[in-house]
């Protein structure tokens, strides 16, 4: 019978001690290897993407920043950085809110913000001023020409304020008169969901 020395006896000991912690090594790495599998962070500029075996996937993004003007009677009134989604209630707040003798009546305060809008809130009785402005020959049916309108004319259609309202004026003093209303949409910042508001209340005759 093959009889081992002491020191190949202990030999052997050491071996299978280094193979059991090499064993479990390799199961423990194994098994973290997995957990990481389950959940996967992609990770990309400032939006982060995380995607977890249920297939969800959640982003977390920050809100662009906005300018708006806030004007009329409110207590501060001046351009203020605002976030998309806020709304123009946020931003008639960021101004201190309405003085007295404010109408709020006409103003959609729900409405969401956007950039480089002009938020003006009226006395009590302005609306009705600017609609007798409308009241010219600018205006045919109930629609207002916007080959002709005046700028404060134009500023009476819904979401069209002082800005976009001189880019119209600026556009068709550059490119002549518009074709048909569909032609509004050239005009920078017009875009197919405020013409929508819009088109009932244009015309181009």
């Amino acid at each position: 019978m093959f009889k081992l020395t002491k020191n190949q006896q202990y030999g052997i000991i050491v071996l299978l001690i280094i193979a059991s912690l090499l064993t479990g090594y390799f199961i423990f790495e194994r098994s973290k290897a997995q957990k990481n599998d389950d959940f996967v962070s992609i990770k990309s500029g400032d939006n982060t993407v995380n995607t977890s075996d249920t297939g969800e996937i959640t982003k977390n993004e920050k809100p662009k920043e906005i300018k708006v003007y806030v004007t009329g009677l409110v207590k501060s009134p001046g351009v203020y950085t605002m976030r998309e989604g806020d709304r123009v209630d946020d931003a008639i707040k960021l101004a201190g809110g309405p003085l007295d003798g404010a109408d709020l009546s006409n103003i959609n305060l729900a409405e969401k913000v956007k950039d480089e809008q002009m938020i003006k809130v009226p006395k009590v009785g302005e609306n009705d001023a600017s609609n007798d402005k409308a009241s010219s020959s600018n205006v045919t049916n109930g629609k207002i020409n916007i080959n002709t309108a005046t700028k404060e004319e134009l500023d009476t259609l819904p979401g069209i304020g002082e800005v976009t309202a001189q880019r119209i004026i600026d556009f068709r003093e550059q490119h002549g008169n518009f074709q048909k209303i569909e032609d509004i949409m050239n005009v920078s910042r017009i875009g197919p969901k405020l013409f929508e508001q819009i088109k009932d209340k244009i015309t181009v005759d």
